[in-house]
């Protein structure tokens, strides 16, 4: 096996990285055992603080590993049961609203087959109004529980109510006491700002502005705080050689929650296997952050890497990639999904809005031009890869709804293709960083019917 490079053969590329793309700081390392490397590269904070190995980072979707690492670890106490239905303890969640019928499970939400559509929001003056909230406007169930894979913020975003109602807890204690502390995590931290006065300031993406405390209603998915060490070292607990986890979990860790899906997620993880390798790899990506962690459970490995500026994650994948190059080449997706026209025709139909419903119409000539009208406004569209639906529309549209009004003048219609009928997702997004803040993508419940 070829041996992993020290942080000190791999500085000068790492550099190049930083200055290529204007990072301010980028923090990695490489952990194998009990033995970790970490080092910091470049500014934890412009005005002059340097980054280190030991420099606390948002590390956004990164939160995902750990949060779905706690829940087995609750399981294997007894303290939860991840086959339970999630509204048996959050009976808010039955409240009938657009789409599919169901009652996902918490194994279910962990692996991105709850049913759930794409979601996410930010805020910077205030809190958002929470999870509950959210849920009662956007967690439209798009697919049957345990039909489809698609990534979804709110399934995770539940997973903190649920925690906090089956053991009593909040999830910043339960993290605290079931993980952080077991494993020696001295960083590890939950929730907006948890990471401290010395922790890495974020960034905008072109102007270096630094965010203010970010917010939102789906922390769970998004708001854990780590040194890049102890990122790397966290990931030694799904190593082989680890004792953290009993065999029986730690394969079901591994076990995507389709086998047939685009991305074969497990609980908390992409399980990928580049040449031949086995591979578990999550990536972050939002408001002045990008984070990578991969481990090669077979061969003990863990490496980590973390970057301070919005857009930032391919950089933050690249860095880990750099580390591993001996062992594995690509840990991205194995496969990118492939853009899919639409069927000639028109569909007129509408999306399910908190504010009541609002008229779609949605054409398709033979030459391939798509257009998309919205409430009697007519505008050119495109299709795009996406890989949880048959068809994916993209125009500069704008739903007229308030919450649509603030979150971009984006609309993408993502839609499966039964006979004449069309069903999927109206998204609401703001794209980018306009305005030196990341917006929001907003899902709704979508239906259309050929009408020629």
């Amino acid at each position: 096996m070829t041996d992993l490079p020290s942080l000190d053969q791999v500085a000068d590329r790492i550099e190049d990285l930083m200055t290529r793309h204007r990072l301010p700081s980028v923090a990695l390392a490489i952990a194998r055992g009990d033995r970790v490397e970490a080092r910091g590269f470049g500014l934890a904070d412009l005005r002059g603080r340097a980054a280190t190995g030991a420099t606390p980072y948002l590390l956004a979707s990164v939160t995902k590993p750990i949060v779905a690492t706690l829940c087995v670890v609750l399981a294997e106490r007894g303290l939860a049961d991840l086959d339970e239905p999630l509204a048996d303890r959050l009976p808010w969640l039955d409240a009938e609203r657009p789409g599919r019928r169901g009652r996902p499970t918490a194994r279910q939400a962990l692996t991105h087959t709850a049913g759930f559509g794409r979601y996410w929001d930010f805020a910077y003056d205030e809190a958002p109004p929470g999870i509950e909230r959210a849920v009662q406007r956007y967690g439209v169930l798009i697919h049957e529980p345990g039909t489809r894979f698609e990534y979804a913020n709110l399934g995770y975003g539940l997973l903190e109510p649920w925690l906090e109602a089956a053991t009593g807890h909040p999830l910043a204690e339960l993290l605290d006491r079931y993980l952080f502390r077991p494993l020696g995590l001295e960083s590890g931290a939950f929730g907006p700002g948890a990471g401290g006065a010395e922790a890495a300031v974020p960034y905008t993406r072109e102007r270096h502005v630094p965010y203010p405390t970010i917010h939102t209603s789906h922390p769970a998915a998004s708001m854990a705080w780590m040194s890049a060490a102890d990122l790397a070292r966290f990931g030694t607990a799904h190593t082989d050689r680890s004792e953290v986890l009993a065999p029986g979990s730690a394969a079901a860790v591994r076990t995507p929650g389709l086998e047939e899906a685009p991305e074969r997620y497990g609980l908390g993880w992409n399980v990928r296997h580049p040449g031949g390798v086995e591979v578990l790899a999550h990536g972050g990506d939002m408001c002045g952050v990008g984070a990578s962690l991969a481990v090669l459970p077979q061969l003990g490995v863990s490496v980590a890497a973390v970057v301070n500026r919005t857009g930032s994650f391919e950089h933050a994948r690249t860095a880990c990639e750099i580390l591993l190059e001996g062992l594995v080449g690509r840990i991205g997706s194995e496969s990118d999904p492939v853009a899919v026209a639409l069927p000639e025709g028109e569909w007129s139909g509408r999306a399910e809005t908190p504010f009541g419903p609002v008229p779609l119409l949605v054409g398709a000539s033979g030459d391939g031009e798509l257009w998309v009208e919205v409430a009697g406004e007519r505008t050119r569209a495109r299709a795009e890869a996406e890989e949880s639906y048959d068809v994916m529309i993209a125009a500069e549209a704008q739903l007229p709804t308030p919450d649509a009004l603030r979150a971009g003048p984006w609309l993408e219609l993502a839609l499966d293709v039964g006979g004449d009928r069309l069903t999927g997702s109206a998204r609401a997004v703001k794209h980018g960083e306009s305005g030196d803040r990341v917006g929001n993508c907003l899902t709704h419940w979508c239906e259309l019917e050929r009408v020629r």
